[in-house]
C-alpha cells in the first residue's frame, strides 16, 4: 500500500463519513490508492453513491481539510491514514478498517505485543472487578496490550488494572476524540495517554456520541486485538457483540468463569464457554492458548507468526446492495451447500414470524425495519435507503434488535431475522 498525503484521506473520509461501507469497497477497487479512488468519487462516475455523498463530493474543498487538520494539531490529535506505517497491523486487515483514525498518545509498538481486548458489564459485580483487576494488571506487568472502550464499570477497570501496572493500554472512544463520554473519563484518557497509551476514534473529533455507534465502534476493539476476554457480561451485554465481531475475525475469544451459574449477570459467559471459549483462571491460558514461549513486549515476531498459520484470512469488501443486486436469475436462486436460502434471497411470505405479541411491543421504527428484513436480508445502507432514516437512527435500532435476538448479523453485513422454530 503506497502512502498518500493525509490530506487525500481526510477529504474522503469528509465526504464519505466515518464507517462507510462504500469507502473500503471503492478503495479495495483501486488497490487502497486514495488519489485513484478521490479522483472516482469527484468525477461523480460510480452509480451506487448517495445524493450526500454526490453532494459532499463537489461541496468539500481543501480548505475543509485544513480547518480539520488544524483542530487537530491544537488539540494534540494526531491523524493516522490506513497506509501510515503506525496503523496497527491486525486493524488493518479486518474486513471493514477505518480508514483514518485519530489519536491522543501512541500507538507504536502494537504490532510487537501481544494484544488482548478486555470487555465487561457496565454493572459489575464485586467478583469481576477482583478478576478483572488480577487478570489484566498479570497481562500488563509481561508486556501486553489491553484494549478495551473506556466504559463505566469492567472497561474502565480493566484500562486502570493497566495502568497501575504500568502497562500499555489503548481506549476505542464511541464518540469523537474531543468529547468526553462517559462525562468522567477525562482522567483516565489522560491517564492512558500519559503512561504511554493511546486513545483513538474513527469519528470525527467533535462528533457526538449516539446508541448505534456502540456496536460498530467494538470491531475496532476486536480488530486491534489477537483475542477478546469477557470478563463478566449479562446475556444482553454489548461485550458479547465484541465477542461476535472477534468471532468473525478470526481471534480467539476468552472468558472468565462466572461466580455464580445461575445469576442473570452471568448469563452471556455461558454460552460463550459451551460453545468453545478458553477459560481464564490467569494470565498463563491466555498465553497457552497461543502457544507463546515467553513473555514480555517483544513477543510480536513469534505471535504473529503463528496467528498468520492459523488466523482468518480477511474478507474484501462487500459490493454495495444497489451495484450488485444485477444479478442473473440463476445466481439469486442459488442455494448454500447447507440448504439454507442465499442471503440475497427474499423469504417466502409463509414462513413464521416471531410471536405477535413480542413485536406488538417494538417501536414503529423497529417494526418498519423487522418488515423490511422479513422480505429480505440487509444492509445498513439498504435500511437507510428504504426507510429514509438516518444513519445514527438505524444503527441504534439494528444494535436493540440484535441484542433482543430478534435479528443476526451475516457474515457479509447483511442482518436478517431470526425466525422461531416451528
Amino acid at each position: 500500500m503506497e502512502k498518500c498525503s493525509v490530506d487525500v484521506w481526510l477529504w474522503l473520509l469528509l465526504v464519505m463519513q466515518p464507517h462507510n461501507r462504500r469507502t473500503n469497497f471503492i478503495l479495495h477497487n483501486c488497490g487502497y490508492d486514495a488519489i485513484k479512488a478521490a479522483g472516482q468519487i469527484r468525477d461523480g462516475n460510480l452509480l451506487f453513491l448517495g445524493e450526500n455523498e454526490k453532494r459532499r463530493a463537489k461541496e468539500v474543498r481543501l480548505g475543509d481539510v485544513r480547518k480539520l487538520l488544524k483542530l487537530c494539531a491544537d488539540n494534540n490529535v494526531r491523524v493516522i491514514a490506513i497506509d501510515d506505517e503506525e496503523y496497527p497491523e491486525l486493524l488493518r486487515h479486518i474486513e471493514d478498517p477505518p480508514i483514518v483514525l485519530f489519536v491522543a498518545g501512541d500507538l507504536k509498538g502494537l504490532n510487537e505485543r501481544l494484544c488482548i481486548s478486555a470487555v465487561g458489564t457496565r454493572k459489575a459485580s464485586e467478583y469481576g472487578i477482583k478478576a478483572t483487576k488480577g487478570i489484566c494488571g498479570a497481562l500488563a506487568e509481561r508486556g501486553t496490550a489491553i484494549i478495551s472502550g473506556l466504559a463505566v464499570g469492567l472497561d474502565s477497570a480493566a484500562h486502570r488494572a493497566c495502568l497501575d501496572a504500568g502497562g500499555k493500554t489503548v481506549g476505542v472512544l464511541g464518540c469523537g476524540i474531543l468529547v468526553n463520554y462517559p462525562a468522567d473519563s477525562a482522567k483516565l484518557k489522560r491517564d492512558i495517554v500519559d503512561n504511554g497509551g493511546a486513545v483513538i476514534s474513527e469519528l470525527l473529533p467533535n462528533a457526538r456520541s449516539f446508541p448505534g455507534y456502540f456496536h460498530i465502534r467494538n470491531r475496532i476493539i476486536s480488530g486491534l486485538s489477537h483475542g477478546t476476554i469477557v470478563l463478566e457480561a449479562g446475556e444482553k451485554s454489548g461485550a458479547l457483540l465484541t465477542a461476535a465481531h472477534a468471532l468473525e475475525q478470526g481471534r480467539e475469544i476468552f472468558c472468565i468463569p462466572p461466580h455464580d451459574i445461575f445469576s442473570r449477570d452471568c448469563a452471556g459467559v455461558i454460552p460463550l464457554l459451551r460453545e468453545g471459549a478458553v477459560s481464564v483462571f490467569g494470565y498463563d491460558d491466555i498465553f497457552n492458548a497461543f502457544s507463546l514461549s515467553k513473555t514480555g513486549e517483544n513477543i510480536g515476531a513469534e505471535l504473529m507468526e503463528k496467528i498468520a498459520k492459523n488466523a482468518k484470512s480477511p474478507k474484501s469488501p462487500q459490493a454495495p446492495k444497489n451495484l450488485s443486486s444485477e444479478k442473473s436469475d440463476k445466481s439469486k436462486k442459488s442455494v448454500k451447500k447447507s440448504g439454507k436460502k442465499s442471503d440475497q434471497q427474499p423469504r417466502d411470505n409463509n414462513e413464521k414470524d416471531h410471536d405477535p405479541e413480542r413485536l406488538s411491543q417494538l417501536s414503529p421504527i423497529e417494526a418498519e425495519v423487522i418488515k423490511l428484513l422479513f422480505e429480505r436480508p440487509a444492509d445498513e445502507d439498504r435500511i437507510i435507503d428504504k426507510t429514509g432514516r438516518d444513519f445514527a437512527e438505524v444503527s441504534e435500532v439494528l444494535t436493540n434488535l440484535e441484542i433482543e435476538g430478534l435479528i443476526v448479523r451475516n457474515m457479509d453485513g447483511t442482518f436478517e431475522p431470526v425466525l422461531e422454530s416451528e
